[in-house]
């Protein structure tokens, strides 16, 4: 009789796996690292050729993918996590703005 019991209790309230969904593997990246290796490779040999808007606008760019890369693939808490993905979105929006004013100053005034 227990038997028969709970063998209606599995069929009536199956446990739930205690498995951990398995995460989707990051990739290698490869066109985000060679984003940040142009942006880095313009922004050394640019630099005596950039006025200071677009060496700002370089750099701020280069941290925002930087972050970007390492929110991807180190192992960090959920805080530093967040950390770094509200930092690649700061910094991304002062380098489109210092973009936006780089595209005023050359062809509006």
């Amino acid at each position: 009789m227990a038997k028969q019991y709970k063998k209606l209790q599995r069929k009536l309230h199956p446990k739930a796996n205690k498995q951990n969904p398995r995460e989707k593997p990051v990739g290698k990246d490869y066109v985000l690292l060679s984003v940040i290796c142009l942006i880095l490779v313009v922004t050394i040999f640019g630099w005596e050729y950039l006025d200071n808007l677009n060496r700002a606008m370089y750099i701020l760019l280069g941290i925002s993918m930087t972050c970007n890369y390492v929110r991807r693939h180190a192992k960090l808490s959920e805080t530093q996590a967040m950390l770094v993905e509200r930092t690649g979105m700061v910094t991304i929006g002062f380098a489109i703005a210092l973009f936006l004013v780089a595209l005023y100053y050359q062809f509006v005034a």
